[in-house]
């Protein structure tokens, strides 16, 4: 059942296969929320794809399908005609999974008072998935939110398994609320931490709340929700203590994973033609360790190879922990004005990756500096992580913190400005033949 539940190659035109098993105890339920490989644990891709994380060479180009050269090029003509998208199949496989879940408990009937517990935590954590799902949507096929503006368009909110529904666009505001409250549902239900780091907990669902919100630009909440997530657990690796022999620095399941998840993989997370952006590679300094665990030298002279994944291996973390969540906090209170709670999150974590030595003095540093090295660390930190498009999405907001990017590096080049409308992507030809969804400009 769950092997042919994930099988379905689209999310609003796929249907289920009558002749599945249906789903009868609630250990099936928890199963179609564990269903791995290709389960709720993955996240899209083309945000890393588009940022200037990396750069591909002609070699890894050359190979990718035409909307993943797309994504990096940012091209006018995104899709082939009738073309789908895993980007947007995997975030809507997360809603499909979670509504088929919530459906199906809706006619459980309890026979104890533990399987009455195991059903809040089986619908909390369906929520979670559910918010995931729709913020990813949200994330990349629709604007940055703007709250001058009215009637901002969002993603279809889906609230049913019932996939003969069309459901149209909902407004930005109409989709955070149900991503909010769905991630809110899950706070005095889940567990504190998670048996399993695959599975929802109070810790991600404060973890999410303060990436969301962050986004959002709400950044009372965002503090509000990081903090509360570091109260829960705040470990951080040193990496002096590191394994400096591993191919891969980190292992899967380190103490600052929260929630695991990995980006969608392809030939590029394993081409030796992926580099990391130069650029990024010159902003560590003297005694930072970060470039010894993050990358190794390339077959090209002077360009870097990534190997820092959290996920232990080639696959690309995409998933929620304790170094984001710090940044988190430390940039939303610098932006509510409070520098010293800003300075104080960030010294923790960079007192974990800096040699004593090297640790940096920020004695007469200015408030208006603050935000500037807090932007700095999270370019450093959370590199090839998938992050990068969202911040950039919500720094073009600001004049004074817009950035062009540009493919310099690539044979034709081309740039991408703050605001342009090739930050939202188109969705697929596919899902507009069979759903009454408006278009993003392109």
């Amino acid at each position: 059942m769950i092997v042919a539940l994930m099988g379905c190659e689209g999310y609003f035109d796929a249907k289920p296969d009558i002749s599945l098993v249906v789903p009868q105890t609630l250990s099936d339920f928890q199963a179609i929320l564990d269903a791995e490989p290709r389960g709720l644990n993955s996240s899209p891709s083309v945000g890393l794809l588009s940022s200037d994380d990396l750069i591909l060479g002609q070699a890894i180009l050359d190979r990718l399908t035409y909307a993943q050269v797309s994504s990096y090029f940012w091209r006018d003509d995104f899709y082939l005609p009738g073309e789908d998208d895993s980007n947007w199949f995997t975030a809507y496989r997360k809603v499909f999974h979670a509504n088929l879940v919530l459906d199906g408990l809706k006619d459980y009937n309890p026979q104890t008072q533990a399987e009455e517990k195991e059903i809040e935590i089986l619908v909390a954590s369906a929520k979670f998935y559910r918010a995931v799902g729709h913020f990813e949507a949200l994330s990349y096929f629709a604007e940055v939110f703007k709250p001058e503006v009215q009637d901002q368009l969002g993603v279809p909110i889906r609230l049913t398994s019932d996939l003969n529904q069309k459901i149209k666009r909902s407004t930005q505001l109409q989709s955070y609320d149900q991503i909010i409250q769905d991630l809110q549902d899950g706070i005095g239900v889940l567990p504190l931490k998670p048996s399993v780091l695959t599975r929802p907990s109070k810790w991600a669902a404060h973890s999410m709340l303060s990436r969301v919100l962050l986004y959002k630009q709400d950044y009372q909440g965002a503090l509000m929700h990081a903090e509360e997530a570091l109260k829960i657990d705040d470990t951080l690796m040193d990496y002096t203590e590191l394994d400096s022999t591993l191919s891969y620095s980190f292992e899967i399941l380190n103490p600052e994973v929260i929630h695991y998840g990995e980006l969608l993989s392809g030939r590029y997370a394993t081409n030796t033609a992926t580099f990391v952006n130069p650029e990024i590679v010159k902003l560590y300094q003297v005694g930072d360790l970060r470039p010894f665990f993050f990358f190794k030298d390339s077959r090209v002279d002077s360009l870097k190879n990534f190997r820092g994944n959290y996920t232990g291996a080639y696959y690309i973390f995409g998933g929620l922990a304790v170094d984001e969540v710090l940044l988190n906090k430390a940039e939303a209170a610098a932006r509510l004005g409070n520098s010293g709670m800003a300075l104080e999150a960030l010294g923790l974590l960079i007192k974990n990756r800096v040699l004593a030595e090297y640790l940096p003095s920020w004695i007469g540093i200015q408030e208006n500096e603050v935000l500037e090295l807090i932007k700095t660390e999270r370019r450093k930190e959370l590199v090839f992580r998938g992050i990068r498009w969202l911040d950039l999405k919500r720094y073009n907001l600001h004049t004074d913190e817009a950035i062009t990017i540009s493919r310099k590096y690539n044979e034709g080049g081309g740039q991408l400005v703050p605001l342009d409308q090739k930050y939202v992507i188109p969705i697929p030809p596919m899902e507009m033949e069979l759903n009454p969804l408006q278009q993003n400009p392109r």
